[in-house]
């Protein structure tokens, strides 16, 4: 079975890991995993070009709007009340 082949049977699996991925929500060793992988899996370096690029559309797009405060203090408190449980 190719590279190509398997990521397609485990999608979803794949399309997370690009997520965490981009988001900069992995260890050291995943990363370095992941990146092996995209140099080696064209299906999921197609899909990781297509990911980075929305999301630095969404990066421009948003960076000019700035939540409203209160916006902003409820996701602190929330932030606080979750690290705190």
């Amino acid at each position: 079975m190719s590279d190509e082949e398997c990521c397609e049977s485990v999608r979803t699996e794949s399309l997370m890991r690009i997520y965490h991925y981009l988001d900069g929500e992995l260890t050291t060793t995943e990363i370095r995993e992941i990146s092996i992988h995209l140099e080696e899996c064209p299906s999921c370096h197609d899909e990781y070009e297509i990911e980075a690029l929305l999301k630095e559309l969404v990066r421009r797009s948003c960076s000019h709007d700035r939540a409203p405060m209160g916006l902003r203090e409820k996701i602190r408190q929330r932030i606080a009340l979750e690290q705190n449980s």
